[in-house]
């Protein structure tokens, strides 16, 4: 599978993420806490946190963190992470944040998840798509956010609520499928030794194009004889017993294959989770693969690519829940001694999805692919859109970084 071409330049840029919301004047019940693990009190990232029977959904920061909102007042709240037992608890009405402290899952090991052929397993659930993925066309609320580190330093940070249009999986393909930007803020660091004239991959049409069950780049006869599987210790998610296939590279080709693991539920044969890395063994072909431009005299050196793709199972149907990018890099000058280190992350989590009918995002509102969302956002930093919109709560080290950004702003 190959990651598509798209405009995302690197002080403004690399990283990605998007989340769901409405108007915030329609969600006044909400809950806050952290999720830790039960056993060490470590914090736990990316945990899926959900309104039991609803569609409101996010996912825990690096510290644990979250928020979630809703436009009626729920009853309890869902806890699910890879490897970890399934936690509910009441909603705090009083709105006192919750401490979660969740247990590790004890997984049984099933003979038949163990030895069962990964061929089989990935056939049949490619046989599946059409009975586990809307039959309809969808529209999803979202929050979008970029940032970018200049070694353990935030240079740029942008957020976005955005809307995401997906059409009916029984026709496959992602040809209809868009994304809007409503509201977006940025705040950039005003050092021009942070700024590089650097265009990768990225975006928030990621979060459409990425939709590895949709885009026919790795689920074909073809892209799948370029890989080595085997079957993977069996996993939970959310309770439910996993496949778990270990994608290996095996053929040389003329763009980077992936490595890393599929998730597929064993119940509904529906994939849950694509966890995949590039193959970094050919820098060069990476490098091809993700550069879009860079300075004359300026070396680029890729380190990491890697893509999560989730989806979540509501009422007997699969659809996307989570995405999350990173790209980690270094750049030095053909002159200079040393070299820089950089890092972009990219999210997305739907938070709301509309239900009943909908309208498709009209081309004119929608987000080109070759448009950089810095070039879009307001230049100031409100701290009033920030505490409104933020579904993923941003991590300490990122609330941190903000001020000394913004007092640098201000006296420039």
């Amino acid at each position: 599978m190959r990651l598509k071409a798209l405009f995302f330049p690197i002080l403004l840029l690399v990283s990605f993420s998007v989340y769901a919301q409405t108007d915030q004047a329609q969600l006044p019940f909400s809950v806050s806490g952290t999720v830790v693990d039960a056993d060490t009190g470590r914090p736990l990232q990316y945990v899926g946190v959900s309104f039991t029977g609803m569609r409101y959904a996010t996912v825990t920061n690096s510290d644990g963190a979250f928020t979630l909102k809703s436009a009626t007042e729920p009853e309890s709240v869902d806890f699910t992470l890879l490897g970890y037992k399934t936690v509910r608890m009441v909603f705090p009405k009083d709105g006192t944040p919750l401490r979660v402290r969740m247990p590790k899952g004890d997984l049984t090991l099933d003979g038949a998840l163990v030895i069962a052929d990964p061929y089989s397993v990935l056939r049949r659930a490619i046989d599946r798509i059409k009975d586990n993925y809307p039959n309809k066309p969808e529209l999803f609320d979202c929050f979008y956010r970029e940032t970018v580190q200049k070694k353990n330093r935030f240079v740029y940070v942008s957020e976005a609520v955005s809307r995401m249009y997906k059409t009916s999986y029984y026709r496959g393909g992602t040809y209809g499928d868009r994304i809007a930007v409503d509201k977006s803020r940025m705040i950039e660091s005003p050092d021009k030794r942070d700024t590089l004239a650097v265009k990768v991959v990225g975006g928030p049409v990621q979060a459409v194009i990425l939709d590895i069950v949709k885009n026919d780049d790795l689920l074909t006869v073809k892209e799948l004889s370029n890989y080595s599987l085997k079957m993977d210790l069996p996993a939970t998610i959310g309770d439910r017993q996993q496949f778990a296939i270990r994608l290996i590279p095996m053929n040389d080709t003329p763009y980077p294959l992936y490595e890393g693991v599929i998730y597929i539920d064993r119940e509904t044969y529906a994939f849950t989770r694509f966890d995949l890395n590039y193959d970094m063994r050919d820098k060069d072909k990476v490098t091809r693969s993700i550069l879009i431009s860079k300075p004359s005299g300026l070396r680029f050196t890729p380190g990491q690519v890697s893509i999560r793709y989730d989806y979540s199972l509501s009422d007997g149907v699969s659809r996307v829940s989570y995405v999350r990018s990173v790209i980690r890099f270094k750049c030095d000058w053909k002159k200079r001694l040393f070299r820089s280190e950089y890092t972009a992350i990219s999210e997305l989590v739907t938070t709301d999805r509309h239900s009943g009918d909908v309208e498709p995002i009209s081309r004119k509102e929608s987000f080109n692919g070759r448009e950089v969302l810095s070039d879009k956002a307001a230049r100031d930093y409100d701290p009033e859109f920030w505490k409104d919109y933020n579904i993923i709560e941003p991590t300490e080290s990122l609330d941190k970084a903000i001020v000394p950004i913004v007092r640098k702003t201000a006296r420039n």
